[in-house]
């Protein structure tokens, strides 16, 4: 009773951990009203929580072996629920060496000047060797919550080795991590919710990529497996995720899928598959399966590491979502990852606790690399689309429930980047408003597999409530749709199938689920292409009232082989002027323009976190448009203006002094 009494005033301690100085954050509206909420909801679980430790004293709270370790988190509607915790050759495998100092792309990425926000079972030990900064004279990992949750003394055994996967600087060269520079924000798992959110929005150092390798079990080691509603479904969990990331757009998401490749319920969609639990249905995050691929140099002695075989583990936990989506949304490698435990030791580990790591310290490099070139982040939803674009298919071509779109290749993320910079490739973040169609033409020849995607920060849509199995309803909200069409040919993305016979399959056709969509020509044939993206219904979102015009923003990605941009796709940009820039917040911006094309001017001005701070649709009647701004009360720094006429647009970076 007294260990029940000490956990009890332990969560009590937790509850208030997240109330720091307010002068270190920026909250917009929408952030303090969820963050409300969100303290609300933790009231709630931690109430629920005590009143079930009271009812049932002798009620083990957290077990725990080696690595891995159980604990009570809430109790809903009868039910105990539970969290558990769920590199050289890691960062082989999904070709992050190439990024690295030496790597074969010469970018001499370590993640330096950056931030990531790991939440596990209790604080890293900050004081491994593995963390030191470069001149060895303090630690790269911040201590946020220093309070272990998981059965650990002093450190967490299980947050010290995911944060090596990301940030060791390789004293052992068999534990290099994926950012071996970057700096960490170590947290325990309670009140992550309302950490994420102020995280975030920290002003001196605010996270773009977090690392949460830990879920809800389907069955902990109390024996009874969750109702079979659970899996798959589209909790309150979910909802809070896509919230967060809808209001930090620069905010990125990573979650382990979960161990639970191997356990079998009753009630699931189908034998072996929909294993996912509350948060890890979420649409706006990244969920990372665990994959055991064998990687070989090639040739011998030369530095350039290939996978010879892609397979799965058999430990990680399998789609999809109950609306069919796709999920988890891509594979890595977290099978025998060598990382550092605390006491200054290295152990060797399995799991998506260990691939999901793997995954968030390699896209902070890819983030890093971005604002080498443009000076901004990049949109969470842009470095999502980005590496499901670019992934590596598994034997089966198209996305599947096991691997998501494929297999993590941050070697190819980054030559999409550069790619895009010289006019090779296109990764633009665009908007659509309400009733709009974007159009864009190119041409492209045979040989390279052409692939255009779409990837959106969706809006949070209704939870599933208690007791409805297998619910398919979709959970989309803003619903765009892209299509290449080719000599009176139209071209349809990816999309998931389902057959309760059968089970799991894939085709292309219209997708009305995924905040994704990716559609690929294995063998393109030369020629020109038009590509459009629309959407469905009432776009719901990021403008005032419910009666105001709605719009979504969303990246554009498309790769292939010497793709060539119509002319008449950057008229725009060709003649596009902005003067004086840098600015003291005054700029003209100029182009020429048609008689003949009389469409209004749209003129919409972020900032770098993704926050909408101008906007304005400009009558055009004139050759040459010319049009002053002022923006009135903002802070100097780097803006970017998306400017767009009919279906010509196209971006400028402002500086403001």
């Amino acid at each position: 009773m007294k260990k029940c009494l000490f956990i009890i005033v332990v969560l009590l301690g937790l509850n208030y951990s997240v109330a720091q100085d307010n002068s270190t954050y920026k909250l917009s509206k929408e952030n303090l009203e969820l963050l409300k909420k969100i303290e609300n909801q933790e009231n709630e679980r931690l109430t629920r929580v005590r009143t079930y430790i009271r009812n049932n004293p002798n009620s083990k709270i957290t077990t725990k072996d080696d690595l891995n370790i159980t604990q009570i988190y809430d109790v809903r509607d009868g039910e105990v629920l539970y969290r558990t915790t769920d590199n050289l050759n890691a960062a082989r495998a999904t070709k992050t060496t190439a990024l690295h100092s030496g790597g074969s792309l010469g970018l001499n990425l370590d993640g330096t000047g950056m931030t990531i926000g790991v939440w596990d079972g209790g604080p890293a030990d900050s004081s491994h060797p593995e963390f030191e900064n470069k001149t060895n004279t303090g630690s790269r990992v911040s201590i946020i919550d220093n309070s272990t949750v998981d059965g650990d003394t002093g450190f967490s055994s299980h947050g010290t080795h995911v944060t090596g996967t990301i940030a060791a600087k390789g004293v052992n060269a068999s534990a290099l991590g994926m950012a071996p520079n970057v700096n960490v924000k170590s947290y325990n798992w309670s009140n992550d919710l309302s950490e994420m959110i102020s995280a975030a929005n920290n002003i001196n150092n605010p996270i773009l990529i977090s690392n949460h390798s830990y879920g809800v079990p389907i069955i902990p080691d109390s024996g009874d497996a969750l109702p079979a509603w659970y899996m798959g479904a589209y909790t309150q969990d979910a909802v809070d995720i896509d919230n967060i990331a809808k209001n930090n757009p620069k905010y990125l998401i990573v979650a382990s899928a979960g161990n639970a490749g191997t356990t079998t319920y009753t009630g699931g969609l189908y034998s072996g598959y929909d294993k996912l639990t509350t948060d890890k249905n979420a649409k706006n995050n990244l969920v990372i399966a665990n994959a055991n691929p064998v990687v070989t140099e090639q040739p011998l002695f030369s530095g350039n590491f290939n996978i010879t075989n892609l397979a799965i583990n058999s430990g990680s936990s399998q789609g999809p979502t109950d609306d069919l989506r796709i999920k988890p949304d891509l594979a890595a490698d977290g099978t025998a990852v060598t990382s550092s435990i605390p006491g200054n030791g290295y152990a060797s580990f399995n799991g998506t606790s260990m691939s999901s790591p793997n995954t968030s310290g390699s896209l902070i490099l890819l983030q890093q690399y971005y604002h080498q070139l443009h000076g901004v982040y990049m949109n969470s939803s842009t470095l999502k689309g980005l590496v499901c674009h670019t992934s590596t298919d598994d034997n089966n071509p198209g996305p599947d429930p096991i691997f998501g779109w494929g297999f993590l290749d941050v070697k190819l993320s980054a030559e999409t980047i550069l790619a895009d910079v010289n006019g090779e490739a296109v990764l633009d973040e665009l908007n659509l408003a309400q009733g709009q169609t974007y159009s864009m033409t190119f041409s492209a020849e045979a040989g390279d597999k052409l692939i255009a995607s779409i990837s959106w920060t969706d809006m949070p849509g209704s939870a599933i409530s208690n007791g409805s199995l297998n619910n398919s309803s979709p959970r989309l909200v803003n619903d765009l749709d892209l299509r290449l069409s080719k000599d009176g040919v139209d071209y349809f993305p990816w999309k998931l199938d389902y057959s309760n016979t059968s089970g799991f399959s894939n085709s292309k056709g219209d997708n009305i689920v995924d905040n994704i969509e990716r559609v690929e020509l294995e063998a393109p044939s030369t020629g020109m292409y038009t590509l459009t993206v629309t959407h469905k219904g009432l776009l719901q979102g990021n403008v005032g009232g419910p009666f105001d015009p709605q719009s979504q923003d969303y990246a554009l990605i498309v790769t292939g082989n010497n793709i060539t941009l119509g002319t008449s796709d950057n008229s725009l940009s060709n003649s596009l002027v902005v003067y004086p820039n840098p600015n003291k917040g005054e700029f003209t911006i100029s182009f020429d323009s048609s008689l003949s094309d009389n469409s209004d001017v749209n003129v919409d001005i972020y900032d770098v976190s993704g926050r909408l701070v101008y906007k304005n649709i400009f009558t055009n009647n004139t050759v040459r448009f010319n049009e002053t701004i002022s923006l009135d009360n903002v802070a100097s720094g780097v803006y970017i203006a998306n400017i767009s006429q009919g279906n010509k647009m196209t971006s400028q970076k402002i500086i403001i002094e």
